[in-house]
């Protein structure tokens, strides 16, 4: 027979478990609130969430107890749970969707910058082309063009003689 003072331990860390699987809800609330991706695969979420919190107590039950599974861990949990529910559920809820929203903001902030510098950077190395295409193929074109022109147009003119 285990001690009560043991029990009472377990007792307690089932709480903090309980109390973990509090936190782990307001991060799913948290996600699926800002993100809409979660909103569409609600149910696939929904399981692996609840996965998740399997897995979660029965590490904590096997780290606890070994697996020795009595009535009051589910009802620590449950008191763990409610617990942090009522008392700061509210302000890490918040406090984790203006962390996600920031984040979000900033990494759409990034991108916007990145795709402005990009064009930018296309529309320089584009005129910068533009311009040298210009320089070579273009402009001793248009001397040469000039060149030939007034050629012809100083073969046309008639010579006139002086006379001595």
């Amino acid at each position: 027979m285990i001690p009560f003072t043991q029990d009472l331990g377990a007792f307690f860390a089932t709480i903090y478990g309980g109390i973990f699987i509090g936190v782990l809800f307001d991060l799913y609330r948290a996600f699926k609130q800002n993100f809409n991706i979660i909103k569409i695969f609600s149910f696939f979420y929904d399981v692996l969430f609840w996965i998740i919190v399997t897995l979660l107590v029965f590490v904590t039950i096997n780290v606890i107890e070994s697996f020795d599974l009595r009535y009051y861990h589910f009802i620590a949990l449950f008191i763990g749970f409610i617990i942090y529910y009522n008392t700061i559920s509210k302000f890490i809820l918040k406090v984790l969707n203006k962390s996600i929203g920031f984040v979000i903001n900033t990494i759409r902030r990034i991108l916007v910058c990145t795709c402005k510098i990009s064009v930018n950077l296309y529309y320089v190395i584009i005129y910068s082309i533009h311009l040298l295409f210009d320089t070579i193929f273009y402009i001793p074109n248009l001397i040469l063009r000039m060149a030939m022109f007034m050629k012809c147009k100083v073969g046309k003119l008639k010579r006139v003689k002086v006379k001595s």
